[in-house]
């Protein structure tokens, strides 16, 4: 018998077999890694104790030919074939694992190991370079054998037969016994990992037709540029010609083009590179610029643009879906060319695989959660996409706000190595960048050691990608906007009140959604002005369609009326409102929420924007992790320096800001990280390196969507993240969520009959109409 089953059949599908699944897994998986060394900087064992491309080829092969091993088990082969768990079922994982660590190719027994369960602990590998034989009798113990004792017992008593089953079925390759670990580091085995794994869940996913299979799309980059440069100049011939704006916007529309000249021309020879220009600059097509010259120059596979907001992903993907169109393509062609990934959607589970988001796309726009969370990540589903980075830009902006400070050394160290050994390049762009990579605190955190000790590198060069052009908007932005702290905490009569006496249009930027969400409705209570809520209580589409009105309104001069919001609209989006209030947060915060207020400077008087804090914690819940930022603000405050700031001070404050909130604690945290992956303690990274600190849930809004879903329709990614919202585990418990399939834990559909208002609230309607919610005056307590 040869016909051993890889997976059983199910949904009108056949079973598929061992053999060709092997085949496919081992081509999907080579390919990938071979792609990924076309970009990378070591080419023998020579080489500054860096593995070998041929090293790294040959890990993966022995990882994919291996991985399911164990599947050859009778009790597993019972389970494939009645399509129900045998009471002989074994976690097959473990076989793959045991026989190549017999052989010393620990690396790949990593792999295998860890292509359901994730990465584990490798530090107690170190010391042992292979499994081995217990007096003959039984097989050793080290992490990468699973925790079941079934499991362990049919391998130790059937790795033989496995081994001959294989070799039927697909033949069996010499190993070359090893010496252990090689010297991977912890980004290169989540590298090679990402590669087996997308193999993996490709080949599963096209096997049961499910696999979202979209044609290659070409970079082309050299055309891109151009479309690029027509679009800018159009957009600069409009400005030009347009009697009815002012002649501080011409100004500032000068000094756009010159960045944007300025950053196309650029072709540093630094790997990492800083953009300071201010508010308003026209980051998002100056860099795009340097980028596609950059990628058109190095042969780039990929350029990323990584965001703190979703928000801001709808805005520069439309931008860029509109500047980066060459003729003959389609508003669908865009779609593949560039992808919008709002927060993560990986699945483990084999039927919902082919909705997974990765990074495929020529231009890739994408959350800081999501981007750093796949660096940190030990799950497999997780680095399903990261074999895509090798040979790529990222364009990091509004840098000041992608991660919290404890998260940055480690993060630093991952992207300097990608950036020097896989043919990377990185522009960190804000209009108040912080150069935390100066800060001594940092640096020697970043090289490993205790916090209070120095560091003994050299300081990294970061390359201005233009010099000094932030003073150059000094002219425009001196008389712009003006900060102010109320010191009294204020309960929402009071906000309110005060919202309703200053100029529209207003901005108010709160910490949480239920406070967005409370406030918004309070405020639409008292009926004193008209009001707009934006948060991620909303599905994206939803969300675009009052991006949209938001801009209609600005854009036709009413004035009575606010925005309620959650951080998501703090940085990058193209608002300019009358008035600004922020609930206390940090420096960069509340700075990058002046870029909302005046944003132009085409207002006759310096606009106001105003700090303040809740008195109600229950009503408003805070972010506990905001405190240590929240108590930098203040002393900045106390200090009088917002208050009296130009434009030249606002880097150097943010700067004092993260500084004092990289205090003791946070610095622990951050050294726990570094000296984690040093050691390979792999789960406790990627658990310290979490944006968001819960476990989130994927829950689908739209009803027809997730009817479809259940109906086994397939769903693209796209129109999965569109439709659907995450949320925090407490909230899905109080809800109760139900699984979109099966048993899963990975997807969820809002329960029948719970009010989603896609116009306002989002899921928050639901919340608000709970029978066992209290109302004191009209809002929720």
């Amino acid at each position: 018998m040869t016909d051993w089953l890889a997976h059983s059949a199910r949904q009108g599908r056949p079973a598929q077999l061992y053999r060709d699944h092997v085949r496919g897994v081992a081509a999907g998986a080579l390919r990938r890694i071979r792609s990924a060394l076309m970009h990378y900087a070591f080419r023998n064992d020579s080489e500054v104790g860096r593995p070998s491309r041929s090293e790294l080829v040959e890990i993966v092969r022995n990882g994919a030919s291996f991985h399911d091993l164990g599947k050859l088990d009778d009790g597993f082969q019972e389970t494939l074939q009645h399509n129900r768990t045998s009471s002989r079922h074994i976690r097959h994982e473990d076989a793959g694992a045991v026989y190549l660590s017999a052989h010393g190719a620990m690396e790949a027994a990593g792999l295998v190991a860890a292509h359901h369960r994730g990465l584990v602990r490798y530090e107690f590998v170190r010391s042992q370079p292979r499994l081995v034989r217990d007096g003959g009798k039984r097989l050793g113990d080290h992490p990468f054998r699973v925790d079941d004792p079934v499991t362990r017992r049919a391998t130790e008593e059937r790795i033989q037969t496995y081994q001959n089953r294989h070799q039927l079925s697909v033949g069996l390759r010499a190993i070359q016994d090893q010496s252990g670990l090689s010297r991977c580091s912890g980004f290169v085995r989540r590298l090679l990992l990402s590669c087996l794994v997308d193999g993996d869940h490709t080949d599963t996913a096209t096997h049961y037709g499910k696999n979202d299979v979209l044609p290659k799309v070409f970079p082309r980059w050299n055309e891109r540029l151009a479309a690029l440069d027509a679009y800018v100049s159009g957009l600069s011939k409009h400005k030009a010609g347009d009697d009815a704006v002012g002649e501080a916007s011409k100004v500032r529309q000068q000094l756009r083009d010159d960045l944007y000249a300025e950053c196309r021309k650029a072709l540093p020879s630094e790997r990492l590179v800083a953009c300071d220009a201010a508010v308003g600059a026209g980051k998002t097509t100056a860099v795009m610029a340097h980028l596609l010259k950059m990628a058109k120059e190095r042969k780039f596979r990929h350029i990323f643009v990584v965001l703190p907001y979703t928000n801001i992903i709808r805005q520069s993907v439309g931008i860029y879906r509109k500047a980066l169109r060459l003729p003959g393509e389609t508003e669908q062609d865009m779609e593949a060319v560039v992808a919008e990934h709002h927060h993560q959607a990986t699945f483990q589970q084999v039927e919902l695989r082919g909705m997974a988001t990765l990074w495929r796309a020529p231009i890739v726009v994408t959350t800081a959660v999501q981007f750093f969370e796949t660096l940190a990540s030990c799950e497999p589903a997780k680095l399903r996409k990261l074999h895509e980075l090798p040979g790529s830009a990222i364009f990091i902006d509004e840098a000041h706000a992608a991660l919290p400070a404890d998260m940055w050394p480690v993060c630093w160290n991952w992207l300097n190595e990608w950036a020097n050994e896989w043919n990377g390049h990185i522009v960190l762009a804000s209009g108040s960048l912080a150069e935390f990579w100066t800060l001594n605190e940092f640096r020697a955190i970043a090289e490993g050691k205790p916090p209070g000790q120095s560091p003994s590198a050299t300081p990294l060069r970061v390359a201005p990608l233009t010099d000094g052009f932030a003073d150059r908007f000094k002219v425009t932005e001196h008389s712009r906007i003006r900060f102010e702290s109320r010191k009294e905490a204020v309960t929402a009569e009071e906000l309110s009140c005060w919202i309703e006496s200053v100029d529209g249009p207003r901005l108010i930027i709160v910490n949480t959604v239920q406070s967005a969400a409370v406030l918004a409705r309070f405020m639409v209570w008292r009926g004193k002005q008209d009001v707009l809520h934006l948060s991620t209580a909303l599905a994206p589409k939803d969300r675009a369609k009052i991006i949209d009105k938001i801009k209609a309104w600005l854009s036709d001069g009413r004035e009575n009326w606010t925005l309620v919001a959650t951080s998501l609209v703090e940085a990058g989006m193209d608002f300019s409102f009358a008035t600004g209030f922020r609930q206390r947060c940090s420096a960069a915060s509340l700075i990058q929420t002046g870029g909302r207020v005046n944003r132009s400077a085409d207002r006759s008087d310096t606009a106001m924007l105003y700090d303040f804090d809740f008195a109600d914690s229950k009503m408003f819940p805070d972010n506990p992790s905001l405190r240590a930022s929240k108590q930098a603000l203040g002393e900045v405050f106390d200090m009088g320096w917002l208050s009296s700031a130009k434009p030249s001070d606002l880097p150097k404050i943010c700067r004092f800001a993260l500084q004092k909130e990289f205090m003791a604690k946070q610095q622990n945290l951050a050294h726990a990280a570094v000296r984690g992956e040093i050691d390979m303690v792999y789960p406790a990274v990627a658990e310290m390196c979490r944006v968001i600190r819960s476990d989130m849930r994927l829950v689908v809004v739209d009803q027809e969507v997730a009817g479809r879903i259940r109906a086994g329709i397939p769903v693209s990614n796209n129109e999965l993240i569109q439709s659907s919202v995450q949320m925090y585990p407490s909230k899905a418990t109080n809800l109760g969520l139900s699984p979109l399939w099966a048993n899963s834990q990975e997807l969820f559909a809002l329960p029948d009959g719970w009010a989603y208002d896609p116009d306002c609230f989002g899921y928050m309607a639901g919340w608000f109409d709970l029978d066992d919610a209290k109302i004191a005056g009209g809002y929720l307590i």
